[in-house]
């Protein structure tokens, strides 16, 4: 049962710090994970065994084959369009004749009977199996007249492997639609401009990596002054939000002055009544706000006596790194797993009945096989032009969807999973920091010997607390998952209040988990205790230095998050100084790639003073209840953070 009331903990002689005899934690939410990473790994090797990426890549010409990739196109890797204006981008389809060709044309090309016969024959481009060798003018028209063979084509560019015209060609196509060529145009252009898109960001690489290691260093950089000038830093972030507030107040006024709106006024007023009550509680509450700066000045103290905690975050966000490869991967692979639906299709021009087939009696839109249809159906003594049996869709297996499903939780829970466990290796090192009185005898080892305790002893209570918040995260994606298939509902008032709601209240709920095990695994790290008993015993202790909790989190927040938005923000900036500079309508792909990449690592290194903080100050709250700072119950905290504790 969690204790709200002030009942210190009593002083124990023997306590050192995190305990060295303990034994293995929340086994059977280990047992379970190992069953479900077992599942998880052999729907991957399923997929594996049973989808190929380069399908899901590779185009699909109208009977099925995959050019590039299947026996009799293997030498045709790039698809070609007979007529581009019938596809429609919106559904995915092109209802077209496609085919597989070795290359892209290379000029413009259109069928006109005054043109010599070789010549037609030479430059036409048809569909597999028809042949145009021995065939007349008239019956090339014919052909032409039946979707058999392209009446047109343009000189074209690859993109992706399928062939998409570079320039129309001025009075070359006078009787083609005209908004149906500009739908095309625009449909070219957008995949050109993301093709240039990938290609900058390609040969940009090494620099973007460079921009960002070097956004790290000033992270680093920014820990450092912490140690020193985090009084200071606090002050500049408290007078910076109040800045800010202000301004955006002013603006509410002179938005309210010109439209008279009430949201405005009661904008305004909001934003006033939290710049009041920030600087009322940082003068009331200043000894707090100054004991949080403290606990960062030591957070920092702590992190450059074990240096290698700054470095350590990089090991599992490698392994994340390396999940998420995997994961993506096996999601293309199920992609990948498609079943091809074909059905009988007549020219519009052509005559259906020409068309015999033996044993067999196809209709239109009837399903077949195209290489019964092919083997069994003539016309004319040659194949069928006037039916022909074409690929419809491309559909994934039923059971694709479950595998989906258990491929998602999966990824969300190994990867919370794996970030636990490092919280839980930093939280024990920086608890054995603290609870040693001479910081110098800290070991070397203390980062390799607290990951060996969480990995020996209390993976199942990782595994537990990031299931909690799987659960949490999966609620979420639902959510979204829902909103966005939902039919549009925005008149209905108590639709849009309980769209509006239900995920916050699911975001409220997620960080509240986060929070109970984040400290949890500090609790877990020095005593060895399962996930329950942990939180139970960190809430209380928590509920019993409430005010102090609040200010440190929002204290420490406001600096962290500070602190990622001044490092992003100056890559940034190098980043858009140099690119622009290359006078390159792609210039912002890399920066902001830069931007994102530079957050997520000023994320991961941040979080290792996140986490020192958490963990230094559930010490200094056991701390400050079981020593008195007297010879025989003497506090570990240092004397600065001692002599404020009385006035806090």
């Amino acid at each position: 049962m969690v204790d709200f009331e002030h009942k210190p903990l009593e002083h124990d002689p023997a306590f050192e710090g995190p305990m060295k005899r303990r034994s293995c934690t929340d086994l059977t939410c280990l047992v379970i994970f190992l069953l479900f990473i077992v599942v998880w790994f052999s729907l991957g090797i399923y997929a594996l065994s049973s989808g190929n990426v380069k399908r899901l890549l590779a185009p699909t010409d109208s009977s099925g084959r995959k050019c590039g990739l299947d026996a009799d196109v293997a030498d045709k890797p790039f698809l070609f369009f007979f007529d581009l204006t019938t596809c429609d981008l919106d559904e995915n389809r092109c209802d077209t004749p496609q085919v597989c060709l070795e290359k892209c044309p290379d000029t413009n090309w259109r069928f006109d009977t005054d043109q010599p016969l070789e010549e037609i024959r030479k430059k036409i481009i048809c569909r597999p199996g028809v042949n145009v060798t021995h065939k007349s003018v008239l019956e090339i028209e014919a052909l032409i007249n039946v979707t058999a063979c392209a009446p047109m084509y343009f000189k074209g560019k690859s993109i992706v492997h399928r062939c998409f015209p570079l320039d129309l060609g001025t009075g070359f196509i006078d009787d083609v639609i005209i908004e149906k060529i500009k739908k095309s145009e625009t449909i070219i252009k957008t995949l050109a401009y993301a093709q240039g898109v990938f290609d900058k960001v390609k040969s940009s690489s090494g620099s973007v990596m460079g921009i960002i290691v070097g956004g790290a260093v000033m992270c680093i950089i920014y820990m450092l002054i912490l140690r020193w000038l985090a009084v200071p830093v606090v002050c500049v972030t408290i007078i910076a939000v109040c800045g800010l507030l202000i301004c955006l107040a002013c603006l509410s006024y002179q938005s309210y002055a010109k439209t008279s709106s009430a949201l405005w006024l009661i904008t305004m007023i909001i934003l006033i009544c939290t710049v009041l009550v920030i600087i009322i509680v940082t003068v009331c509450m200043w000894s707090k706000v100054y004991l949080a700066c403290q606990l960062i000045k030591e957070a920092s103290k702590a992190i450059m006596s074990v240096l290698s905690s700054i470095f350590f975050p990089i090991i599992p966000w490698l392994f994340q790194i390396a999940l998420l490869f995997y994961f993506f991967y096996i999601v293309f692979l199920f992609m990948s797993i498609k079943r091809q639906t074909f059905a009988i299709e007549h020219s519009p021009n052509g005559f259906p009945d020409d068309c015999k087939c033996q044993n067999f009696n196809y209709t239109v839109k009837s399903s077949c096989d195209p290489e019964i249809f092919n083997s069994k159906c003539e016309e004319n003594g040659g194949i069928c032009v006037s039916t022909v049996c074409r690929l419809q869709k491309e559909n994934s297996p039923s059971a694709i969807g479950l595998a989906y499903f258990i491929h998602i939780v999966g990824g969300i829970w190994i990867c919370i999973f794996l970030s636990a466990i490092g919280d839980m290796t930093l939280a024990g090192t920086f608890a054995s920091w603290y609870w040693t009185i001479n910081k110098h005898d800290v070991s070397f080892f203390t980062v390799s010997e607290s990951l060996w305790r969480t990995v020996r002893y209390h993976p199942g209570t990782v595994a537990f607390g990031s299931f909690l918040l799987t659960i949490c995260r999966l609620f979420r994606l639902l959510i979204d998952i829902l909103e966005g298939l939902s039919e549009d509902n925005s008149g209905d008032c108590c639709t849009g209040f309980v769209r509006c709601i239900v995920p916050c209240l699911l975001a409220l709920l997620e960080r509240f988990v986060k929070f109970m095990t984040g400290n949890a695994y500090i609790i877990c790290a020095i005593y060895g205790k399962g996930l329950c008993d942990s939180a139970g015993e960190a809430l209380s202790l928590i509920m019993r230095n409430l005010a102090r909790t609040t200010i440190l989190n929002k204290v420490v927040g406001w600096v962290l998050l500070g602190g990622k938005v001044l490092v992003t923000c100056a890559m940034v900036a190098i980043a858009w100084a140099h690119y622009k500079s290359q006078d390159d309508q792609f210039w912002w792909a890399p920066t902001v790639l830069v931007g994102v990449g530079t957050f997520i690592v000023a994320s991961v290194f941040f979080s290792v003073h996140s986490m020192a903080v958490d963990t230094i100050f559930l010490c200094f709250l056991e701390d400050s209840e079981r020593n008195d700072g007297t010879e025989e119950r003497p506090y570990y905290m240092s004397r600065g953070i001692a002599k404020l504790l009385t006035k806090t």
